[in-house]
């Protein structure tokens, strides 16, 4: 399931929104690489996360 979120195009807002996704980007990326070094995979699909619960 994946959402496109319209970004603004221009002034504060835009410059937030942008701080915003490099943010997220980050914090993706590093809980990529420590799920992988404990041997785990970082991404699950919707499925496994529900049989988790």
């Amino acid at each position: 399931m994946t959402r496109t979120i319209p970004t603004p195009a221009n002034g504060p807002d835009r410059e937030r929104t942008v701080a915003l996704h490099r943010l997220v980007r980050h914090l993706v990326a590093d809980g990529d690489a420590r799920a992988a070094k404990a041997g785990r995979r970082a991404r699950r699909t919707l499925s496994e996360m529900e049989t988790v619960r």
